[in-house]
């Protein structure tokens, strides 16, 4: 199985809409992104919040044992093998609820991120 660089959006996305507070856990979210570290996969989490509401975010994730690699930095094993930090999250899936067809449930999420690391 390759192992994938995931970037996963905060609000909207794990947690609820209710900005500048955080939501409430989207169903699955906590399970599916357990299990996709678990996998081997490096989560990233790409949020707009910065300061105080970044520091909400984090304890949000901390509370719903959520574990992630970094939050709104690249890794820095890609910086060091790019030499660059490009202000984009660099990443193999972005998941958001703003993409263009909204947001699967969790449980598609994941057999979506199961099958593209399964691709030779």
């Amino acid at each position: 199985m390759k192992k994938l660089v995931l970037a996963i959006d905060f609000d909207g996305t794990i947690a609820e809409l209710a900005f500048p507070e955080v939501g409430a856990l989207r169903k699955d979210a906590d399970k599916v992104i357990r299990q996709l570290y678990s996998d081997g996969h490096s989560i990233v989490i790409n949020t707009c919040r910065s300061g105080r509401h970044e520091g909400m975010a984090q304890d949000f994730l901390e509370e719903n044992n959520i574990p992630y690699h970094i939050i709104n930095s690249n890794l820095p094993e890609l910086i060091t093998l790019y030499n660059a930090d490009c202000r984009k999250i660099s990443a193999d899936i972005y998941i958001d609820d703003k993409c263009l067809m909204g947001l699967p449930s969790w449980e598609d999420i994941y057999i979506l991120i199961k099958n593209k690391s399964n691709e030779k």
